[in-house]
């Protein structure tokens, strides 16, 4: 399977402008503001278009929240609700609280399992 452009919108999230990643629209989606959004993955998130290296290490993470768009046939509340939620998995951490400390990876793992159906408490 080939690999997207980085220009090129992957899915309908609510996340892009014109066709490119925005940053202000994709911490808005998460219910983060631009500074926390900032934390994740490092980025800088003075423009709000992604530059692309901001998205190549974004892409983890939006791959994430496609599948989470499709699970909950599109409802931004119900993501946002998702990454709130204390997981039992995580001691009581919420998957936002995973990906302000930079840790996208656990978060992408956790949802993967959820979409291919590999966990039970799901």
């Amino acid at each position: 399977m080939a690999t997207p452009a980085l220009s090129t919108v992957r899915s309908d999230l609510p996340i892009y402008k014109s066709g490119n990643l925005s940053l202000k629209k994709l911490a808005k989606f998460i219910g983060v503001k631009d500074i926390q959004l900032s934390k994740i993955a490092g980025v800088k998130t003075e423009q709000d278009i992604a530059s692309s290296e901001t998205q190549e290490k974004l892409n983890p993470l939006i791959s994430a929240l496609e599948m989470l768009w499709e699970l909950t046939d599109g409802s931004q509340d119900k993501i946002k609700a998702w990454l709130k939620e204390p997981l039992v998995e995580w001691r009581g951490i919420s998957p936002l609280d995973r990906l302000l400390v930079n840790d996208i990876d656990a978060v992408v793992q956790i949802v993967e399992c959820i979409y291919y159906g590999e966990s039970a408490d799901y």
